[in-house]
């Protein structure tokens, strides 16, 4: 017999609040307001189902969100190149979309065109 763990109410939260933070704090450095109140009228970055995530996958979920959040903190708060990076960001954004949670970005539109 396999037993499922279901996940916290303060785990959902928490996820709720990393994409609060990525449209909030991360976001408005690369995009303007206009287009980000564009991705919520369209729900992108929303997360179905988040009820109904096990504890496994909401530990997937989680990380995914901190992984892709910290790419990005490394390009903002040190200029650091993160195009070395890429390979991570896109499989944390697989592991997202797995879970129906649409990431609509790659790596290449947080760059500068000059990198």
């Amino acid at each position: 017999m396999r037993v499922i763990t279901a996940s916290t109410s303060e785990q959902q939260e928490y996820v709720r609040s990393l994409m609060d933070e990525i449209y909030n704090r991360i976001l408005p450095e690369y995009f303007s307001k206009g287009y980000i109140a564009k991705l919520k009228n369209f729900q992108l970055m929303d997360i179905p189902s988040l009820q109904e995530l096990s504890l496994t996958e909401i530990f997937e979920v989680t990380t995914a969100l901190q992984t892709i959040m910290s790419i990005l903190d490394t390009h903002l708060q040190r200029g650091a190149e993160i195009k070395e990076y890429e390979d991570t960001f896109q499989k944390n954004i697989r592991m997202l979309d797995g879970y129906h949670i649409n990431f609509p970005f790659n790596l290449r539109d947080f760059c500068d065109e000059s990198s």
